[in-house]
């Protein structure tokens, strides 16, 4: 019975590799053809502000990017076949002549390197090739060098003390392994969420205060609204890199902080950068962070839970092609294999962002001037060159923030609902 579920498993298992890539590059193939279809003209409600050059400009970019990923994709279900039908990581775990824990250790150090060394090609054609292309590139070589060398660095000091940690825990506590396991890897990430803002970040890049008086005051108001700190706003050179401009929040307790690529200052006036700060402290003041932890520590839960209850169930590894039954190869299954059972509920996290999106923008008109946010998004897609058509597929499967016709037409519809509540 066992030999019959572990080979119907392998079968399974086998099509849902090609079935997920064939549906990912089919939603590519979607996009790119929403694109075509449409770049003849801006949509009306974006033709005052977005040229008919820029918005072909943006289908171009995002078109080329889409295609390099159909290549990727194709390249990764190829990998996938080497790795596990034609059983390439059990020849890599047979390769290796060491003894208990070493072994497996060895066995996840060395398949993450060759992993890392054949995504790098990838990694330096997108940056040199695609974004140089398009004029968003500004990373010379010998950045690029600095930052995947500092990148080896940090993931050799954090990761490989904790894989170390869990194989001696799985070695150690035959039954409560799992969730002592659980345990460890909660508070490593919670750990690296709190020195991450102020101790990993600057290593990458510089983070400086705004100086402008003016702004600091509209800024002083709109967190003390939130319940934040003022000094907790970052201004990072992201403009060594890349043209793109961005916001974003980060860190955890007393290391949280809002940052602003320089980029964008350069492109936004001072009632839009206030208009993007409201929404980003929208995100603080709605607890999307905290919720978003939660979902992940009670994923993680059940992640690890899995891992106690197939530990010990041959048929699990012979029907992902292994013959051995070990810590490693455990931790090499959840890994690999069982993102690819997960991709089928991945467009449920991103509907749970976009309506995050939704309510921070919500916040930030409460805060602001909904058409200043407006300005601010359009002023982003342009510098971006971000399209501002979509296809609803793969929108839905892929994107973690509305498309830029919903969310203009709701921050639309906000402005709308507060003029009429006037007086």
């Amino acid at each position: 019975m066992k030999i019959l579920i572990s080979y119907y498993l392998q079968i399974s298992f086998l099509s849902l590799i090609m079935i997920n890539h064939f549906i990912e590059i089919y939603l590519c193939r979607r996009q790119i053809k929403h694109y075509k279809n449409n770049e003849s003209q801006v949509p009306e409600n974006f033709s005052s502000f977005i040229s008919l050059e820029d918005h072909q400009k943006a289908i171009r970019y995002s078109s080329t990017k889409l295609l390099f990923l159909q290549f990727k994709l194709l390249f990764d279900a190829c990998l996938l076949i080497y790795w596990f039908p034609l059983r390439g990581a059990q020849h890599l775990y047979s390769w290796f002549n060491f003894e208990g824990i070493h072994h497996e250790a060895l066995f996840l150090i060395c398949f993450s390197l060759i992993q890392y060394a054949l995504g790098l090609p990838w990694s330096i054609f997108s940056t040199f090739v695609i974004e140089e292309k398009f004029g968003f590139n500004k990373t010379t070589p010998s950045l690029f060098l600095k930052d995947q060398s500092k990148g080896l660095l940090l993931g050799a000091v954090f990761l490989i003390p904790l894989l170390y940690l869990i194989l001696y825990l799985y070695n150690t506590f035959s039954q409560s392994w799992w969730m002592i396991s659980f345990a460890v890897m909660t508070g490593f990430q919670f750990f690296l969420l709190s020195i991450y803002p102020t101790w990993i970040a600057p290593l990458f890049n510089k983070f400086s205060p705004l100086e402008s008086e003016e702004l600091s005051q509209g800024i002083n108001t709109l967190v003390e609204k939130a319940g934040f700190k003022a000094k907790e706003i970052f201004i990072m050179d992201a403009s060594k890199r890349s043209s793109h401009g961005n916001a974003y929040f980060t860190g955890f307790g007393k290391n949280k902080r809002v940052v602003f690529f320089d980029t964008l200052l350069k492109q936004l006036s001072h009632k839009e950068i206030l208009a993007i700060l409201a929404h980003e402290l929208g995100h603080m003041k709605l607890k999307h962070i905290p919720k978003s932890m939660i979902a992940s520590i009670i994923f993680s839960f059940i992640g690890f839970w899995l891992m106690g209850q197939l530990a010990n169930n041959p048929w699990f590894y012979q029907g992902h092609f292994f013959k051995s039954q070990t810590a490693g190869i455990l931790i090499f299954l959840f890994s690999q294999a069982i993102p690819l059972y997960l991709f089928w509920i991945s467009p449920i996290g991103s509907w749970i962002s976009r309506k995050r999106e939704f309510e921070a923008d919500a916040y930030a008109a409460e805060q602001t001037d909904s058409q200043d946010l407006i300005i601010a998004l359009l002023k982003l897609y342009q510098q971006n060159s971000s399209p501002v058509i979509t296809d609803k597929w793969y929108s839905r499967f892929y994107h973690s923030h509305p498309p830029a016709l919903d969310r203009i037409k709701h921050l639309d519809s906000l402005k709308t609902k507060t003029s009429e509540g006037l007086p």
